[in-house]
This record gives structure tokens, sequence and C-alpha cells, in this order.
């Protein structure tokens, strides 16, 4: 999501956050709503190809033509990648580059188990690094600081389990073609930009 963010801004692209788009139906009580936050906060596994198509679907055709679209997190298994190159197809959009950042299961505990975020501006917050206490307000808007229900250190072991047996096909998959880029993603911030950007820029 960081890199996502700053590839965003750098070559002004519409990013579309898949999880950001299925966090905001999870929080609605509907019946749709409570079976994803089902799936996703009590049981963290995926969810159904079905539901990651018309969110991906709906999202790309809000973006115009003339922009560049960056998709943050799907597909996220082997059934869903014909189903996102349809999308991509069918609006006239065409694969540049799949983006695969590889960093090691401790680290990513470390790192996202850390992750807060404001209700009120999203602001992100790492504890420890850029906030004390996660119970404090927000510097910012003086909204209130919590943690994604999946970002506990066990829904991030979780996750990286489902990684493992569901998503590592997709990154064989577009290795195969020529499309992946790997990325070392345990080293600073900016040199994973430096890098990503130094192989996806427009020439």
């Amino acid at each position: 999501s960081t890199q996502a963010e700053l590839l965003k801004s750098s070559l002004h692209l519409a990013h579309i956050d898949i999880g950001a788009e299925l966090r905001a139906v999870a929080s609605h009580d509907t019946p749709l709503g409570r079976q994803v936050n089902d799936v996703m906060n009590n049981k963290h596994e995926l969810l159904p190809d079905s539901i990651i198509h018309d969110v991906l679907e709906n999202a790309v055709r809000s973006v115009p033509e003339t922009v560049g679209i960056l998709i943050d997190g799907a597909p996220r298994c082997e059934s869903q990648i014909e189903q996102v190159l349809r999308v991509l197809e069918e609006v006239g959009r065409e694969l540049n580059t799949v983006i695969y950042i590889d960093v090691p299961e401790a680290v990513s505990v470390e790192r996202i188990s850390k992750r807060f975020a404001c209700q009120g501006c999203k602001r992100t917050y790492i504890l420890g690094k850029n906030i004390v206490d996660a119970a404090l307000p927000c510097r910012y808007c003086g909204g209130k600081i919590a943690q994604r229900e999946d970002d506990t250190e066990e829904g991030v072991r979780k996750r990286h389990q489902v990684f493992h047996e569901e998503t590592l096909p997709v990154v064989e998959y577009f290795e195969k073609t020529g499309k992946l880029l790997r990325v070392d993603g345990n080293q600073e911030t900016y040199k994973v930009f430096k890098y990503i950007l130094e192989h996806v820029r427009p020439e």
C-alpha cells in the first residue's frame, strides 16, 4: 500500500485498492457486508471470486480512459487471473507490469501488526515510529486511532499462510509471461520505490 501510494503520486495513476473497497463493503450492515466482514475479519480467508470481479469492474470503469490504473490486491489466487484480465480487456486496458514485493513473513508480521490508522482522516500511523500510544487521538484531526481487525499478529500470520497457498501460484503464472517485476521488499521504503520506478516509468 505504501508503494502503491508513492507510484500513484509519481506517475499520476488511479489507485484501485481492492482491500479498501472490500473493507468499505464490510462496514455496512447488509447481507453482503456481513458476509464480507465474516470472511475477511473472522475467518481471514479470501473472498469469492465473483465479489472481487464485481468490485474490480466497477472501480476500473469509473476511471477515465486517459488515466493509468494501479490495481492493488488482485488477483489474489489463480482463479482470479482470468477475471482480472477479462475486465481489463473489456474496458480496453492493457496489463503492463505485475509488481511482486517479496517480504519475509517475520518482517510482514513486524510491520503490519504495528500499523494503525485514524478512523476520521484515514492517516496511517506506525506504533513505535510516529505514535507511542494507539489510545491517543489523531494529531491531525483528533479522530480515533484504531487497528484493522486483520492486522493483528494472528491475522497477519493467517494471511501469510493463505498467500503461500493461494497467491504464490499467481506470482509464478505472471513470471512465466515475462510481466512480473520481483522486488526485494526487505529494505528501506525509498529504495524499494526507486527500484520499482526505474522499471515501470513510461519511456
